[in-house]
Order: structure tokens, then C-alpha cells, then sequence
């Protein structure tokens, strides 16, 4: 869970996605200052391996955004678990599920923005039924692609999270990293 805003934060704005705060906060010099921070809910992202060399990216298209490429993923939903919350947003985006599951890593954003971001990875897909996601007003197409294009789409900064991208570097090029995704792969 991220950093709270501290006990004397008013909410400033309360949005259906975030809730603004602010509150006035003692500087070093003895001045005060207004601070704000805003909270939104925990997301998560899946990277999907349909074989050790090659990952389900999704195309998507969102009203009001530009279309991008990405893994599936999505945000946490109240009462849900980062890992219930993940493989309910693979079925739902992509109408997969998976045999293996594993937390890759957990991002805490407790700055201005204050939420967590944890990235898994998947392996052993098996199709479970359709995508659904025009339920929540996106197009989704489905994109198998060579794990080494999507290091390369990393290493350009083309798909959308960082996190992710990071991982995908780190898998390819931090030999503990690798190794771990080896054996990760290897079940």
C-alpha cells in the first residue's frame, strides 16, 4: 500500500479514478508550504509468454487516447488482490488464462502520484473463452510476438508502462534476472 497523505490532508477532490489532497506542511526553513498528492488504485500488468520465445502483447484502443501497445493489465479493483486482479484482467483482455503465475516485481509510487504497480509473468496460456473488453469501452487486438521484438520495442521506449519495459530489460540483460526467467520458464 502506498504512503497515506498525512492526517491533516483535505480531500480537494474526489474523482471516480483519483482523489486530489492537499495540506499545508512545515518546510526545513521554518516556512510552510501547501502540498498536494493524488491517489488512484493499484494496477497491474501481465507479461504473457505463449513459449519461452514468444509474448502476447495486446494493440488497444481507448475512447479519448491514443491506440497503444502494451501487455494486458489493469487496475485494481476494491476488495480484490494484485494477483486476483491480474489474471481476472488477462481473461478479460485477452480471453487467456495461465498455469504459472509469478510476481516479477512491485513498483510503490509514493510521491505527488501515490498508488503501486506490481508486474508478473505468465506462462503455460490456455484460451478459456472470448476477450470481453468492449465491456469496459476498449478494442483490444491480440499480438504474438518474438520475445526479442519486444526487447527491442523496450529498449525504444514503445510500449506503454515503464515497469514492464523495465522488466523485459532486466530479464534480457541482468544475468540473475535471466536466470530467474529461465527457470520461471523452465516449469
Amino acid at each position: 500500500m502506498p504512503v497515506p497523505p498525512p492526517k491533516n490532508a483535505k480531500v480537494v477532490f474526489q474523482g471516480t479514478r483519483a482523489t486530489a489532497y492537499q495540506w499545508e506542511q512545515d518546510l526545513f526553513d521554518g516556512k510552510k508550504r501547501i502540498f498536494e498528492c493524488y491517489t488512484r488504485a493499484d494496477s497491474v500488468a501481465v507479461i504473457p509468454f505463449l513459449d519461452k520465445n514468444t509474448v502476447l502483447l495486446t494493440r488497444q484502443e481507448q475512447p479519448g487516447r491514443t491506440p497503444f501497445v502494451d501487455m494486458p493489465g489493469g487496475r485494481v479493483d476494491e476488495g480484490e488482490t494484485m494477483e486476483q486482479a491480474v489474471k481476472r484482467e488477462m481473461r478479460e483482455e485477452t480471453g487467456y488464462q495461465a498455469k504459472q503465475w509469478t510476481t516479477w516485481s512491485t513498483c510503490k509510487y509514493q510521491g505527488q502520484l501515490r498508488f503501486e504497480q506490481s508486474v508478473f509473468i505468465a506462462s503455460g496460456l490456455i484460451r478459456e473463452g472470448d476477450q470481453n473488453p468492449e465491456e469496459d469501452g476498449e478494442r483490444i487486438e491480440l499480438v504474438p510476438t518474438p520475445w526479442q521484438d519486444v526487447v527491442r520495442m523496450s529498449l525504444k521506449g514503445e510500449l506503454r508502462s515503464q515497469e514492464t519495459m523495465l522488466a523485459i530489460l532486466a530479464m534480457k540483460y541482468d544475468p540473475e534476472s535471466r536466470a530467474r526467467l529461465d527457470a520461471f520458464l523452465s516449469l
